[in-house]
């Protein structure tokens, strides 16, 4: 599980406290960008650290020289962690070190622009250096450069020191920078660039410590909202489908199509029993049941169009009055053999 970095690069103070307020509950470290520090100064940084004091804030000035001098009162203002250039000289992040060991704090030795990165990542560790930062550029972004290739190298020296990685890190590359080894992960441009800061901040802290739900840009997001979508489909499934079967007559086991036409509802109810099961289950025998010897001959019109699901619903409308009148002449069967076979009573007795 990884930590999360915002990088606040505005030069507005105003509005890089605003947008702080709006990440600060979901990443880790606060990070005031160079270009922000130069700007705003160490002013900043005390309001940030008055207004978030669960947040780590990092101070990247990138120091080159007079690393303890430059580094101490930033420390002392409340920074957790300041940056000095891999590129400075040895004395030089030696001062950085100390002096945030002085404080309880910790140095990070940014690699940005130095060539032998292996040489120099072995030798700050050997210092005590806190972080190891491979660093992409934004002018190195744009010449499309990426951090992966430095992250395999300096991760796979295991100096002990933790690693971050930033340059053109989105919730689409979190995953495979942590699982390359990065400690922290920095994110700026994915975070003050979207519509929705806190979302997305949110969803690439949630990357970062290992939540699959958030992957796919987003999508997982919409993951429940699928399930209810599929639950619900399923339930609308079983309660239409599911009771229109029920509400099918079978016949030695076998359901009748709800497809097949009922066009043999036509047929006078006498006739019933030279009908087919399988027409009988189609049109069912309420009819026939239902009504007397003498109406026996009665064909029942109203259905004559309709398709198998109408045929059924009229059969249950006419089947109740009717089976009122003849209650003592027939009785009406409860199963589909016993519809067949009330029906042939009825013709029997008509003859």
């Amino acid at each position: 599980m990884a930590q999360t970095q915002m990088a606040l690069d505005s030069l507005d103070f105003d509005a890089t406290v605003a947008l702080a307020t709006k990440v600060a509950p979901h990443v880790d470290i606060l990070e005031i960008g160079t270009p922000c520090i130069k700007h705003n100064g160490i002013e900043l940084l005390k309001t940030l650290r008055a207004k978030f004091p669960n947040n780590k804030i990092l101070v990247d000035l990138k120091t080159m020289d007079a690393g303890f001098y430059e580094a101490e009162p930033f420390y002392k203002a409340g920074a957790d962690i300041c940056t000095v250039l891999g590129t400075a000289d040895i004395g030089t992040i030696k001062g950085v070190i100390d002096v945030a060991n002085k404080y309880g704090k910790m140095a990070q030795v940014d690699l940005i622009n130095v060539t032998d990165k292996k040489a120099r990542t072995l030798e700050v560790a050997k210092l005590g250096a806190h972080i190891i930062g491979v660093h992409t550029g934004l002018d190195q972004q744009a010449a499309g450069q990426t951090p992966f290739a430095d992250l395999a190298l300096v991760t796979s020296l295991n100096t002990g020191a933790k690693v971050s990685v930033a340059g053109g890190v989105k919730a689409a590359t979190v995953r495979q920078v942590v699982d390359a080894g990065a400690d922290i992960v920095v994110a700026g441009a994915a975070i003050y660039g979207a519509a929705d800061p806190a979302a997305s901040a949110a969803e690439i802290t949630g990357l970062a410590r290992g939540n699959t739900a958030s992957a796919g840009g987003g999508m997982g997001k919409y993951l429940p909202w699928a399930l209810i979508a599929g639950a619900v489909l399923l339930g609308l499934y079983f309660l239409t489908g599911g009771k229109k079967a029920e509400e099918m007559p079978v016949t030695d086991g076998t359901a009748v199509e709800q497809t097949a036409p009922a066009a043999d509802a036509a047929a006078p109810a006498a006739d019933a029993t030279a009908a087919p099961a399988a027409d009988a289950t189609v049109a069912p025998a309420a009819d026939a049941t239902a009504a007397p010897a003498a109406d026996t001959a009665a064909p029942a019109t109203d259905t004559t169009a309709a398709p198998a699901a109408n045929a059924m619903d009229k059969a249950k409308e006419m089947a109740a009055p009717a089976a009122d009148a003849a209650k003592d002449a027939v009785a009406v069967p409860a199963t589909t053999d016993g519809l067949v076979g009330a029906a042939k009573d009825a013709t029997g007795t008509a003859k």
